[in-house]
């Protein structure tokens, strides 16, 4: 009995292939960075469209949609049969949304941000709480079970995950 182990545990050891953990060339997920510095601007640009819409708040005849990780499309529902797009304010990780007054309530990166809807054709920032809320930097991809690039905190924080062909890639999850 004892020399059949000794034969199994050989036999394991050397039927292990070294080149069996590099995948080759394989669909892995590779880091998106951005500036921290970068990421706090907070732009209002012209209207969008509505990709990965999240979160939904109203006020008065306006609706603010969260779009997933860019910031919060604007839209006039004073006719909710005709609504229409006024303008998306670019907010970078952004993904909750919430009003009152005349304030939005949001996240940027990992702050709390205030901004001033007043005038709705010049929103402004009122106030921001740095590191208010937990890092969201995503060290991994949301999926298991695939190979990625691992992230480098030296080449900015994690913005997202893109789907791309890399030659073996150094993680797994």
């Amino acid at each position: 009995m004892r020399y059949l182990l000794i034969i199994a545990l050989i036999t394991g050891f050397c039927s292990c292939d070294k080149d069996a953990e590099k995948p080759g060339l394989v669909d892995a997920y590779v880091p998106v960075y951005g500036d921290k510095g970068e990421l706090k601007n907070i732009i209002q640009q012209t209207p969008q469209p509505i990709i990965h819409g999240g979160k939904i708040a109203t006020l008065g005849n306006y609706l603010y949609q969260v779009e997933e990780g860019e910031g919060i499309h604007i839209i006039n529902i004073a006719n909710p049969s005709q609504p229409q797009k006024i303008s998306f304010i670019k907010i970078p990780l952004c993904n909750e949304v919430t009003l009152r007054g005349n304030f939005l309530y949001t996240n940027n990166v990992n702050d709390l941000l205030v901004l001033n809807i007043s005038n709705i054709s010049n929103i402004s920032v009122a106030s921001r709480t740095e590191n208010a809320f937990p890092s969201q930097q995503a060290q991994y991809p949301p999926q298991t079970g695939v190979y990625f690039e691992c992230a480098d905190n030296s080449k900015g924080l994690v913005l997202r995950w893109e789907l791309k062909k890399v030659n073996n890639p150094t993680c797994k999850r």
